[in-house]
């Protein structure tokens, strides 16, 4: 049996692609050539978005694996390609000119194999480093964990997401001067109902790990993607709601954020009257779609920020 080794370079910054084994999640992120040699461990790596835990070899993605069997393939191809030229050369050179017949070998096939590296689906824009071991990685939106030693720091993760949102949130223009119109557009506009659905998603964590360090207990799964049931778990642990902390009109207009994130998950950015009486928001009718723009998604980015610092200075260290 011979054994192929297939070369699979970093990027320019020394990054190398990798992606969650994990079918319902299958992450897309970064992480540098060197902290994976020399600091991940071959044993356990994990998932910065589910924290899903598989060994080392199973992080490649899928579009490097085909690229590595393409490779692979052509290796082969290749070196028997090169064989039988050798021996359709040899047999012309055996052939007598004088002879009645002649017979003439042609080798026709791919000349060289070359992979090309597989480039994420999207830029990976957010660089950060763990502050327990480390370790460099890359990611587009959320994430949750560090890759090499799993450690959950919602509050460095939230600042930074944060960051990253109002970088996709500016990215319209940028996107309108390289792609189609049609293409475009539609780029944007999944950037930014991505951006709203991000901003719940790290709001929730941070206030799980918050809630969890001042209380001692697990909050219930998902009660921090609902304004009204996390404020009321946090005046019953430390006698503050979210109105204390931000003021009713703030809180009024995270509402209408928070409902549009759960049409944007649930039904698909449709308006329906629940939305309209939950929210307040009077700007739609029943049956219309969620129209997200970008200083939408910089307001809620500020909101949310504004709220989970209050709420920090609240939580006991």
């Amino acid at each position: 049996m011979k054994e192929i080794s297939v070369p699979i370079k970093p990027d320019s910054e020394g990054y190398l692609d990798r992606e969650c084994p994990s079918e319902p999640c299958l992450f897309l992120f970064k992480i540098h050539g060197d902290d994976w040699s020399n600091i991940v461990r071959d044993e356990e790596v994990f998932c910065p978005s589910c924290g899903h835990v598989a060994p080392a070899k199973s992080w490649y993605p899928r579009a490097q694996v085909e690229a590595a069997r393409d490779y692979a393939l052509g290796t082969i191809t290749n070196s028997m390609n090169k064989a039988m030229r050798a021996d359709a050369a040899a047999s012309k050179r055996r052939q007598n000119r004088n002879s009645f017949l002649s017979i003439t070998l042609d080798v026709k096939g791919r000349r060289d194999a070359m992979l090309v590296p597989v480039v994420a689906a999207e830029p990976m824009r957010l660089r950060t480093s763990c502050e327990d071991c480390g370790c460099r990685y890359s990611y587009v939106g959320a994430a949750y964990f560090c890759p090499s030693c799993g450690t959950n720091s919602a509050s460095h993760t939230f600042s930074q997401t944060l960051n990253t949102i109002r970088t996709a949130a500016g990215l319209g223009e940028t996107l309108r001067n390289t792609l189609g119109p049609d293409e475009a557009e539609v780029m944007i506009r999944t950037l930014l109902e991505k951006a709203i659905q991000d901003t719940v998603m790290s709001f929730q964590r941070l206030n799980e790990q918050l809630y969890e360090r001042q209380s001692g207990k697990t909050a219930r799964r998902n009660v921090f993607q609902k304004l009204d049931a996390g404020s009321d778990l946090w005046k019953a642990e430390i006698g503050h709601a979210y109105v204390d902390l931000i003021g009713q009109a703030k809180l009024d207009q995270l509402k209408i954020y928070f409902q549009q994130r759960h049409l944007l998950a649930h039904q698909q950015g449709i308006v329906d009257q629940d939305y309209i009486d939950r929210s307040g928001d009077k700007t739609y009718a029943a049956g219309q779609r969620l129209l997200i723009r970008d200083f939408a998604v910089r307001e809620f980015a500020d909101l949310i920020e504004e709220l989970s610092h209050e709420l920090t200075k609240k939580v006991g260290p």
